[in-house]
């Protein structure tokens, strides 16, 4: 953490500097600010993403209190949601928090935060993903991706949320402009972590099976409660976190929803199940097939909709898959002999326990890691399941 801030513009090219970092140009817009190609001129010139934060944002903030009040507000299926997780700043620094404690070669790495109280933008020193986010469909919802090219970046997340949720960490907002490329295109890194949430009870959990050890945790991570609230992209939410029911006793985990519609306001009650890591898995489901398919496979014109149609509604698959047109068989298949499956079943398999809308039925991480088709063409799978 540095908490002295020295501003100025660069001799040669006259560009904006803050410390020893030069920036370039904007490359993208964050949960929480803007990011920017900037260049560590203490290191060669070399390249970092530069995310730049005000500590406070009024608007924001002063938005954020009035939806608490008036959740009847029209919002849009394509847009992130981060409901009631408190002020700007105390966002910033519990995403700030979650990127310290993590260090793995599939997630985006913080380098090194500038906070001075005498400033008003906090600025965050990512390491820069030359590839950028993953291109996944054409303007006509097409596919741009082969399947084994599919495949290669699915072992990537797999390894990185495995890496996450082994930390305690959810990240709630899994989808392909969340994926980056490095720049020579052979590996790709989860990144935004601006609605992650650290679960105390997930941490505690691995660190039993041996998996991590415990350390002392940033007070600002130690709160649970935000695990409940809303946050994500909506079509990419698990139905956990949608679900409804009719139980008037459910009132402290309860919320009304409103939708108008034709002038005519409903309320719908609605109770979230308990949220767990599973909703990554789900998430990482629609992603896989957003990346198969060139579309998604829950899709609505209003928030709302959205919501009733990844509770209720069914999904079916494309004919082909990937920019090859592999042949997936269709959504409903008979069995086929072990070790004989054609590609299409395998996937098809797959997606089955990646969407299953009953978070306990799910399948874990763990089983997808070893599924057939992710270990599909590899030379030696046991070498890389020891190996990871």
């Amino acid at each position: 953490m540095t908490h002295e801030i020295r501003t100025g513009h660069s001799r040669v090219y006259n560009r904006r500097m803050v410390n020893q970092y030069e920036f370039d140009h904007r490359v993208g817009v964050g949960q929480h600010g803007e990011v920017y190609l900037a260049r560590d001129t203490s290191k060669n010139n070399m390249p970092v993403a530069l995310k730049v934060v005000k500590r406070k944002n009024p608007k924001a903030d002063k938005m954020s209190k009035f939806r608490k009040q008036n959740q009847n507000l029209p919002t849009s299926p394509h847009l992130p949601l981060t409901d009631k997780l408190g002020t700007t700043e105390h966002k910033i620094r519990k995403e700030i928090a979650i990127m310290k404690k993590c260090n793995h070669p599939h997630i985006v790495k913080l380098l090194e935060v500038i906070d001075d109280n005498l400033h008003e933008k906090i600025y965050m020193v990512m390491e820069y993903l030359g590839g950028g986010e993953i291109k996944w469909r054409t303007n006509d919802g097409e596919p741009v991706l082969r399947v084994d090219q599919t495949r290669r970046i699915c072992r990537d997340v797999i390894l990185g949320l495995e890496y996450l949720h082994h930390q305690g960490i959810i990240h709630r907002d899994i989808k392909p402009s969340n994926l980056l490329w490095t720049a020579d295109r052979r590996t790709v890194k989860i990144a935004d972590f601006g609605v992650a949430h650290f679960s105390y009870a997930q941490r505690l959990a691995a660190a039993g099976q041996g998996m991590v050890e415990l350390g002392d945790e940033d007070p600002i991570l130690m709160d649970d409660s935000e695990l409940s609230k809303t946050a994500g992209t909506p079509m990419f939410l698990a139905p956990e976190i949608v679900s409804d029911t009719s139980d008037p006793a459910a009132s402290s985990s309860t919320v009304n929803v409103n939708e108008t519609a034709n002038g005519r306001t409903a309320t719908f009650r609605r109770r979230r199940q308990p949220i767990t890591k599973a909703i990554d898995v789900w998430a990482f489901g629609v992603t896989l097939y957003g990346l198969l398919f060139g579309h998604l496979p829950f899709f609505a014109d209003r928030e709302y909709e959205i919501y009733q149609v990844i509770r209720r509604q069914d999904w079916s698959v494309d004919p082909t898959m990937g920019v090859d047109q592999i042949e997936t068989g269709g959504r409903y298949q008979r069995p086929q002999p072990k070790g004989q499956e054609t590609e299409g079943h395998l996937v098809v398999q797959l997606l089955v326990g990646l969407l299953e809308k009953d978070a306990r039925k799910r399948i874990t991480l763990d089983q997808v890691k070893r599924h057939p088709w992710i270990l599909h063409d590899m030379q030696d799978p046991e070498q890389w399941l020891r190996e990871t």
